[in-house]
């Protein structure tokens, strides 16, 4: 039987409509991981660095300290969504197994397994990494990127297709991150059409959406009202990528 999306999408919606509780407090944990992140922007970088991001440029005159705390930021901030992304996705798990009971029980499973999802998600990205590495040193030196390079990202995005689902799939079993990515690469023979649609509605659609959403934050109540709607699109995208694991590992 094929995975039907529209049904996903519609039990999602119920889940959190039956877990309205619950959904709430996942949601909290975006909305203040969002509220940290702007005041660690605020007290590591410098206004004009900041503007400049927001506009997505990068001035070529900040200085190395600029530099270093810019990047801190970066991985920091990386880290802190990917782990606030994996303890709500812990948290969905253990209600729909009916053995949730407080935060703290999901945030001490999560730490259990965070950095071998964390390595994981960082192996199945390295083919991509490369390829784009490469692309943006070539068009630096205003050059024209290389195929190698070109290649590298067409067979880095096939893997990272492939194997999307290992990281969710260790973070909620017990299997090791090669036994995760046997089990995700055997399930999706014959199948990546499925998983591509599934990245592009999770990694192309509701960024998009929260993008759209973020433009609108010119003042401080429309800064809360968006953060609070991007929250509300993240919890929710964690269960669809939930109900879809569970249905696309069952049905492998």
């Amino acid at each position: 039987m094929p995975i039907n999306f529209t049904q996903i999408i519609k039990d999602s919606f119920h889940f959190m409509q039956n877990e309205k509780r619950n959904i709430i407090v996942l949601c909290a944990l975006y909305f203040f991981a969002d509220i940290i992140m702007v005041l660690l922007q605020s007290a590591m970088l410098p206004n004009e660095i900041v503007v400049s991001l927001s506009n997505n440029q990068i001035s070529s005159a900040i200085s190395e300290e600029q530099g270093i705390n810019l990047v801190t930021f970066f991985f920091l901030k990386q880290f802190i969504y990917i782990f606030i992304s994996a303890w709500c996705l812990v948290s969905i798990h253990q209600i729909n197994l009916r053995q949730f009971n407080t935060i703290w029980q999901s945030f001490s499973s999560t730490l259990k397994r965070i950095l071998g999802a964390i390595l994981l998600s960082f192996l199945i990205f390295i083919p991509i990494l490369i390829g784009l590495t490469e692309a943006m040193i070539a068009i630096q030196q205003k050059v024209q990127p290389s195929i190698l390079s070109l290649f590298a990202m067409v067979i880095g995005i096939g893997l990272y297709i492939r194997f999307c689902l290992a990281p969710v799939h260790y973070l909620l079993t017990n299997d090791s991150i090669s036994h995760s990515a046997k089990i995700t690469w055997r399930a999706a023979m014959g199948r990546v059409s499925v998983l591509f649609i599934f990245c592009l509605l999770i990694y192309v659609l509701i960024p998009f959406v929260e993008n759209f959403l973020t433009a609108f934050s010119s003042n401080a109540i429309m800064a809360l009202i968006s953060g609070i709607l991007v929250a509300l699109i993240n919890v929710f995208a964690l269960v669809v990528t939930y109900r879809f694991y569970t249905l696309f590992i069952s049905k492998a």
